[in-house]
């Protein structure tokens, strides 16, 4: 009987070292990825006051398939000046603003092969804008957007 209850605690602490060890796992991820985050935020330029983070990680195309991509909606605000800067931790992000259906402004250029970072878009009128984070010829990626107002 006693060899069977110290079994027992044996599992029994061994689960709780398990759980202690998972949740400062969790606890050093995420301060990782907000000391990234805010390395980031830092490159936005001068001006520029962070309003949030787009964390993006996506797996590569295969050939003939769509490329994977990030969407996220932002309400704007008209006659406002927003920055979006990219670090990317894995492969060559592109971030794209997007109106209802129109591309507004990119971080890239296909035509010349020019990569632009940061970029800023001076918000004409307050709406919904869709921000798409993909990564170039459809290649897996790892990276993080910074989306900040620009005071005038």
């Amino acid at each position: 009987m006693k060899v069977l209850k110290s079994i027992k605690s044996v599992k029994f602490l061994r689960s709780i070292l398990a759980v202690i060890l998972a949740l400062t796992l969790v606890s050093m991820i995420q301060d990782d990825r907000k000391e990234r985050i805010q390395d980031c935020a830092g490159k936005a330029g001068e001006g520029a006051i962070y309003l949030r983070e787009f964390v993006v990680s996506l797996p590569g195309a295969n050939k003939g398939e769509r490329h994977p991509m990030y969407r996220q909606a932002v309400i704007l605000r008209g006659n406002n000046i927003y920055r979006f800067n990219l670090c990317n931790d894995k492969g060559q992000a592109i971030i794209r603003i997007y109106d209802t259906s129109n591309m507004l402004v990119s971080t890239f250029d296909p035509k010349t092969k020019t990569e632009y970072n940061p970029i800023n878009f001076f918000c004409r009128k307050t709406g919904q804008y869709n921000i798409i984070i993909t990564f170039r010829d459809g290649k897996a990626g790892e990276a993080i957007g910074i989306m900040s107002h620009v005071m005038k």
